[in-house]
């Protein structure tokens, strides 16, 4: 009986030995990733290619990607269910115009295998860009911009706004070029004729193509001044200043004593303009409170009296509207103070030359006249007892020379119509030095077409041309 026991126990451990080593080892899975097809701008579809199960169930299988080599589950991927089938994926949600890399995932009991590392790239499409809203219009020029939000994976080459006088402008019309990249950027219009409807909408371009933003339209001012009778700026805006920060280089300022063009640049005014008559003129003292233009955008540097600082340079802080021209109220005196009204000006062309000319602008006054008057500075490099400076340290540019322009008619109303060819207009350029004073102020006059010429402005622009065409080639006699 126990050689009997012993005899079966021996058949059972060898019949387990024969089990034992018939059992197959397990793995892994193997696959391959599926070749990369339907290539679009945001989209391509691959898949799998299962090889062996690794002799256990296949639980989960995808495929998974990334813009890194090797892409791993950890990042994008599909789920394509169980089993060891081949399967195809798509793959969504791409930028264009990027590199992307694939691999196909199987995984089961005993861990995660990957296929290969395929690369692709999706292909570029047309940038995304929109137009900005339509600023600060005048009679020839606005400003306008657009923002790009997404290059279409593809460089923008070129950025900036089209328009015309009919509906969709495109790039063969009028147009700016404002550089490349994406973000948003700012164009300035020019050019435009007074009173017209345009059209104009941001274009970005790429090697795909050029593609447009919304179009908007606008419609440039007239030519009719709006202004009533001794206004500052009756005559015109002779650079089209604008009172947008986005111009800070021709930044309108209107005052109620005087209206300006002032160059950030420059840190000083392009021109001013101001009307002055009989009640103008009062019994105010001269304040000498000079200070900062808190009115400029925060932004921006304010000039202060002591960025003058005349023990170093020598000049003068000269007016351009002269405090004895706003003598009717000490807020209007105090306002000629601001330094917005304030060039570096040579002494003896500020307190001799110069001041002879505003003085005799005010003996017209007494004689039963108005004046219109717009002056500023021009150029760069002025000689002081100090020597010869172009720019102070605090940035204020040192002008070259001074110019004026004034337009005298006998007291009345309705002035703008007044005005004909017979009307006096006196126009003058002197050098900002000290040299300046060894003549006469009446040494410098010119023609106002002259100074036109000189700065680029267009100036009593307001005026019928008929009458501009005369009145401005002419040199007071």
């Amino acid at each position: 009986m126990k050689n009997r026991f012993s005899s079966i126990l021996l058949l059972v451990s060898f019949i387990l030995v024969i089990q034992s080593g018939c059992k197959k080892e397990t793995t892994e899975p193997t696959i391959e990733t599926a070749s990369i097809e339907n290539i679009a701008s945001n989209s391509a579809l691959s898949g799998g290619i299962i090889k062996d199960d690794g002799g256990e169930e296949i639980y989960s299988k995808g495929i998974c990607w990334s813009t890194q080599e090797n892409p791993t589950i950890a990042d994008n991927k599909t789920d394509n269910g169980k089993g060891s089938s081949d399967f195809t994926s798509q793959i969504t949600n791409l930028n264009p115009g990027t590199t992307y890399h694939v691999r196909a995932y199987a995984t089961n009991s005993n861990g995660i295998a990957y296929g290969e590392n395929i690369p692709f790239t999706t292909s570029a499409t047309l940038a995304t860009i929109s137009t900005s809203s339509v600023s600060s219009i005048t009679k020839n020029t606005a400003v306008c911009g657009g923002s790009i939000a997404i290059d279409g994976g593809s460089a923008i080459t070129e950025r900036g706004v089209c328009w015309g006088t009919s509906p969709n402008p495109t790039i063969d019309d009028s147009k700016t070029s404002n550089g490349t990249g994406l973000g948003s950027f700012t164009s300035s219009v020019g050019g435009l004729t007074a009173g017209t409807k345009y059209y104009i909408r941001a274009y970005a371009t790429n090697s795909v193509g050029t593609k447009y933003g919304s179009e908007t339209s606008f419609t440039t001012l007239t030519n009719t001044p709006g202004y009533n009778d001794n206004d500052n700026m009756l005559l015109g805006n002779p650079s089209d200043a604008v009172n947008n920060i986005l111009s800070p280089n021709n930044y309108l300022m209107v005052k109620p004593q005087y209206v300006l063009s002032y160059s950030n640049s420059k840190r000083t005014m392009n021109w001013t303009s101001w009307h002055l008559y009989s009640g103008d003129i009062g019994s105010t003292s001269r304040q000498d409170d000079f200070r900062p233009d808190n009115t400029l955008p925060d932004t921006w540097y304010k000039v202060t009296q002591y960025d003058f600082n005349y023990s170093t340079y020598g000049f003068d802080k000269g007016h351009m509207c002269p405090s004895a021209d706003r003598t009717s109220s000490t807020t209007n005196n105090s306002a000629t103070f601001l330094m917005t009204n304030m060039i570096p000006q040579a002494p003896n062309n500020n307190q001799q030359t110069w001041a002879n000319l505003e003085n005799y602008c005010r003996s017209l006054i007494n004689s039963g006249n108005e004046l219109y008057i717009i002056g500023g500075p021009y150029g760069e490099g002025g000689t002081s007892g100090e020597g010869t400076f172009t720019v102070l340290s605090s940035g204020v540019t040192v002008p070259s020379k001074t110019w004026k322009i004034i337009v005298v008619l006998p007291n009345g109303n309705n002035d703008l119509s007044r005005i004909s060819t017979n009307t006096r207009v006196i126009a003058v350029v002197m050098p900002n030095t000290q040299a300046c004073s060894a003549n006469a102020w009446t040494y410098y006059k010119v023609s106002v077409d002259s100074i036109e010429s000189l700065t680029g402005y267009n100036f009593l622009s307001n005026v019928p041309t008929e009458i501009q065409n005369v009145i401005e080639a002419r040199v007071d006699n």
